[in-house]
C-alpha cells in the first residue's frame, strides 16, 4: 500500500509544479482612488438694500426729469423703452428680488439719462421758438413804445436762455426760455391793455363801469413791479388789466348801442308811419338792411359793430323820413290845390248859375214866346 501511495503523491506534486511554471505572474490590484469633492459654486456678492435704494433714487430722478420735460410725447419710443426697464426693476424691488431689481434698474438708468440729454435739447429748442413767437406778438402790440421795460426784461431772459443752451445746459435753458415767454406775454398784454384804455378814455366809457375801470388801473400798475420777482404773476396782472378794460369797453359799447338803437328806431317808426316803405321804397329798403345788420350784431353781443350800424341806420331812416314827408307834403299840397280849384270851379259855376237864373227871371214871358215862331204859329192855330 505504501508503494502505491508514493507514486501518486509525486505525480500530484509534479502536476502542481508544472501548473505553477506555466501560469503568468499575478497582476497587483490597483490602489483605491480617492475622489475629490466638487468645489462649491462661488456665492454671488450680497446686494444691499442701501445700494438698491440709491440706484432706484437716481433712476426716479431721471424719470421725473423726462416726464416733466414732456419726453413721453417728444421721444415716445425711447421713453417707452426706459419706462419698461424701470417698471420691471421696481416690480423686482418690491418682490425683494435683488439681482433682478439691480439688473433692470441699471439698464433703465442710462436709458433715462440719454433720453433726458437728447430730449432736453429738443425741448429747449422748441421753447426758444415759442419765445421768439411771443416776442413777435409783443412787438405787434407796440410793446417797444408802450411797455419798453417789460420788453427789456423779456429780452434779457431770452439772452440767458440762449447762453445756457449754447453751453449744453438744456435744463437751465428751458427754465430761462419759460421766464422769457412769461415776460413777453406780460409786455404784450400790458401794451394791449393800454391801447384799450386809450379807447375807453377817448369814448369816455370809464364812468359807465367805474368798478372795473379802477381795478384795471391797479392791475396795470402792478405789472412792472412784479416782472423782476415773479414773471407769471406779472403776466397774470397784465392779463387781468386787459380783461377789465375790455369789460369797460364792452359795457360802453352796449350802452351806446342801446342809445343809438333808440334814436334810429324813432326815425324808423316815424318813416313807417307815413308809409315811407311805399313812398321811398328803395331808400327804406337800404335803411332797413343796415338796421337788420345792427340788430344781428347786437344779438350776437357785438355791440361795437352794432353801435355804428344803428347810427348809420338812424341817418338813413331820417333821410327816408324827410323824403317821404316831402312827397307826402307835395301830394297833400296837390290835393289841396285840386280841392281849392274844384271849390273855385264850383263857386264859379254856382255864381254862373245864379247869374243865369237872374237873367231868366228878368226877361218877360210874352217876349220869350214871340221869340219862338213855331210856338207863335201854333198859338194862332
Amino acid at each position: 500500500m505504501k508503494i502505491r501511495t508514493l507514486p501518486l503523491i509525486g505525480l500530484a506534486a509534479a502536476l502542481l509544479l508544472g501548473a505553477c511554471a506555466s501560469k503568468p505572474p499575478a497582476t497587483p490590484e490597483p490602489e483605491p482612488q480617492v475622489v475629490e469633492p466638487a468645489p462649491e459654486p462661488a456665492k454671488e456678492p450680497e446686494i444691499s438694500l442701501e445700494e438698491l435704494a440709491a440706484l432706484h433714487a437716481r433712476v426716479v430722478a431721471l424719470r421725473k426729469d423726462a416726464f416733466e420735460l414732456g419726453l413721453k410725447d417728444v421721444m415716445p419710443s425711447e421713453y417707452a423703452d426706459a419706462e419698461a426697464r424701470y417698471v420691471a426693476g421696481k416690480t423686482a424691488l418690491d418682490a425683494d428680488d435683488r439681482p433682478a431689481a439691480k439688473a433692470e434698474l441699471e439698464a433703465a438708468e442710462p436709458l433715462f439719462a440719454a433720453l433726458v440729454a437728447e430730449g432736453g435739447v429738443k425741448v429747449a429748442e422748441g421753447r426758444k421758438a415759442d419765445a421768439l413767437a411771443a416776442r413777435d406778438r409783443a412787438l405787434w402790440a407796440d410793446a417797444e413804445t408802450l411797455s419798453p421795460e417789460a420788453l427789456a426784461a423779456a429780452d434779457a431772459a431770452a439772452a440767458d436762455a440762449d447762453a445756457a443752451l449754447a453751453a449744453g445746459d438744456a435744463k437751465a435753458a428751458i427754465a430761462a426760455y419759460r421766464a422769457a415767454i412769461l415776460a413777453y406775454d406780460a409786455a404784450e398784454k400790458r401794451s394791449t391793455a393800454l391801447s384799450v384804455k386809450a379807447t375807453v378814455d377817448e369814448l369816455e366809457y370809464g364812468p359807465m363801469d367805474p368798478g372795473n375801470y379802477e381795478l384795471a388801473g391797479q392791475k396795470l400798475a402792478a405789472v412792472d413791479s412784479l416782472l423782476a420777482a415773479d414773471g407769471e404773476a406779472a403776466r397774470d396782472a397784465a392779463e387781468e388789466a386787459l380783461l377789465r378794460y375790455r369789460l369797460v369797453l364792452a359795457k360802453g359799447w352796449e350802452l351806446t348801442a342801446g342809445k343809438r338803437r333808440e334814436a334810429a328806431e324813432r326815425y324808423k317808426l316815424d318813416a313807417e308811419a307815413i308809409k315811407a316803405q311805399v313812398a321811398v321804397k328803395d331808400g327804406y329798403a337800404e335803411a332797413r338792411a343796415v338796421w337788420d345788420s345792427a340788430v344781428a350784431a347786437s344779438s350776437a353781443g357785438d355791440n361795437e359793430s352794432a353801435a355804428p350800424l344803428y347810427e348809420q341806420s338812424e341817418y338813413m331812416f331820417e333821410a327816408v323820413y324827410q323824403k317821404a314827408a316831402e312827397k307826402r307834403a307835395a301830394a297833400e299840397a296837390a290835393i289841396q290845390a285840386a280841392r281849392e280849384k274844384n271849390e273855385r270851379s264850383a263857386a264859379v259855376a254856382e255864381r254862373g248859375d245864379e247869374q243865369l237864373g237872374a237873367e231868366v227871371e228878368d226877361q218877360p214871358t210874352d217876349a220869350t214866346e214871340s221869340a219862338d215862331p213855331a210856338s207863335a204859329e201854333g198859338g194862332e192855330e
